[in-house]
């Protein structure tokens, strides 16, 4: 069967997968996060994207638990699913949590029968997952279609400290190694660069996407996922930032999720995204949109005052913007092109008016 990518930093790719793969895949995730027969586990993504079919439903269905589907995620309808059916876990993302944490509506006993959640971000979203919306075991996954939606996932039993810092150990079957973006060549345990993936993996894409084939596969088998990371001593999986989001401010590489993760730290934050915009001496400076928490006014000087306690100085914010609601995919992925293109045209909006 075919899966289409989720094109939150590139057009959609054809997908192939086959169905004893996604199995197996499925059931091995579903062990990660300890899932039970009888458990409730609430889907409020949809199924045509490999997080739902590849990984929540075959996870759910190989372990004999329940998968309550929702047909659009809308925080409010998400909280009362949860409430009703007393579902134990909850597949999310970042935007989502928030989302769900600042309706309104929320309270903790709302999400009391939450065990466990999968989630994609940086270690402030898992704890906030963990410790705001109540799901303790949760999950940080790594993975993406071309590798039956995940390929890595922490235990769900593994101290929250652990689970918030890295995306877990490769699953059964799956090889990870980490090489240099310009030689190639394997690096050692602890070096960041490029991450590739071998064992359950897509034969190539399909239709016209196959023209990618040879630029994304290894000639031993490895597929280039376009992202950075690193294999801690013991095995985990750590990811940094895809290779195409990193800024270069000054010849100094920095992640995105490095500063968003700082910014969400601050309780006037509800939700930030950081992305690059072109400058004529600095190659590029740091631009990030912050969503505001409701009732917790703050200003741009006050976050960039809270970045410089918490970070290195090159990593502080050259500009901030404050803003409504951040640029998503339907799946709920930061769409990262268009916070690039946001960032750009608020430095040149800027430049107009000196």
């Amino acid at each position: 069967f075919i899966l289409y990518t989720s094109g939150s930093t590139a057009y959609p790719k054809a997908v192939p997968l086959a169905h004893g793969a996604t199995i197996e895949n499925g059931f091995a995730i579903g062990e990660r996060q300890g899932l039970q027969p009888g458990e409730r586990v609430l889907l409020p993504l949809p199924l045509f994207w490999s997080y739902g079919s590849a990984n929540a439903m075959c996870a759910s269905f190989t372990h004999g638990a329940t998968l309550v589907l929702q047909g659009r995620f809308e925080p409010a309808e998400t909280l009362d699913i949860i409430e009703r059916h007393a579902c134990n876990l909850i597949y999310t993302m970042p935007a989502m949590t928030t989302a769900m944490i600042t309706h309104a509506s929320f309270r903790p006993e709302r999400t009391r029968s939450l065990r466990s959640a999968m989630t994609i971000g940086t270690p402030q979203d898992v704890a906030t997952i963990a410790e705001v919306l109540g799901a303790r075991e949760v999950c940080n996954v790594y993975g993406q279609t071309e590798s039956y939606g995940n390929c890595c996932v922490t235990w769900h039993h593994w101290p929250l400290e652990r689970r918030m810092q890295v995306q877990g150990p490769p699953l059964p079957g799956v090889t990870i190694r980490i090489v240099d973006p310009e030689s190639g060549q394997a690096l050692p345990q602890g070096e960041v660069g490029l991450i590739e993936v071998k064992g359950r993996l897509t034969p190539g894409y399909d239709g016209a996407s196959s023209e990618q084939n040879a630029k994304a596969f290894t000639a031993d088998g490895f597929f280039r996922t376009g992202d950075l990371g690193r294999l801690n001593a013991d095995g985990d999986l750590q990811f940094v930032a895809r290779d195409s989001e990193m800024i270069k401010r000054a010849g100094i590489n920095i992640a995105p999720a490095e500063i968003e993760e700082v910014l969400q730290q601050h309780p006037g934050v509800a939700a930030a995204g950081v992305a690059g915009a072109p400058h004529p001496t600095k190659g590029e400076i740091i631009v990030a949109f912050v969503v505001p928490a409701a009732g917790a006014p703050v200003t741009g000087e006050e976050l960039r005052a809270h970045c410089r306690a918490l970070a290195a100085s090159y990593k502080v914010p050259d500009r901030i913007e404050m803003c409504k609601t951040l640029p998503v995919t339907t799946t709920g992925k930061l769409l990262r092109r268009e916070l690039k293109q946001m960032a750009a045209a608020a430095v040149e909006r800027e430049a107009e008016t000196r």
